[in-house]
């Protein structure tokens, strides 16, 4: 029970500071609830785009754009004459293929692939050593790091350094290399499965 006024009855209850900081939270929270709710009827709510059934359904609704092959039994008569219209905007072959005299292209046999991928492989090794190289001077390059930072060491660093971009412009170098050689083989028929 809410407390009244003293000496004075109005009918109407007084509340006390707690209870009114409560109602006063209560009040503020229905109108931003009202709020939004009247935003959200506002704003139409958005309907998903139907899904398409097969391209045949699809095909079926499309009509073409095709007026001068149209006979009067609505068939698509393809002519000489239209023929010429229709192949302006592509390339249309008449009878048979003509290679211009070149020569249809071999298939490599089993020797020309042993060959590529021996010197695929080989090129991939010698990646390979160099990296390791690579790898080793790391590592040395680390220790010597790890110590005392004297002028002895610090030329040491500057040689190691140095060895270090060369040993980096080498591999670029025989990766160039191994990319010309898929490219050479490539060029005379050899299959991307060659090289696996």
């Amino acid at each position: 029970m809410y407390p009244v006024h003293a000496g004075k009855e109005t009918g109407m209850d007084v509340l006390n500071l707690s209870q009114s900081k409560s109602m006063c939270h209560l009040i503020c929270v229905i109108s931003v609830l009202a709020a939004a709710a009247s935003v959200a009827a506002e704003s139409p709510t958005p309907t998903p785009a139907p899904r398409p059934g097969s391209l045949a359904a699809y095909a079926s609704r499309l009509t073409l754009n095709r007026p001068m092959a149209v006979d009067s039994s609505d068939h698509l008569m393809i002519t000489n004459d239209n023929l010429q219209v229709f192949a302006a905007g592509g390339a249309v072959t008449l009878g048979s293929a003509s290679t211009n005299g070149a020569a249809p292209t071999k298939q490599p046999d089993a020797a020309e692939r042993a060959r590529w991928r021996k010197a695929y492989f080989k090129q991939r090794d010698v990646i390979a050593g160099v990296e390791r190289r690579r790898t080793l001077l790391e590592v040395e390059i680390d220790q010597i790091e790890d110590g005392q930072l004297t002028p002895r060491n610090l030329a040491r660093l500057d040689r190691a350094e140095a060895k270090a971009r060369v040993l980096e412009e080498e591999i670029r170098h025989e990766r160039g290399e191994l990319a010309k050689i898929v490219r050479e083989a490539r060029r005379h028929g050899a299959e991307p499965g060659w090289f696996r």
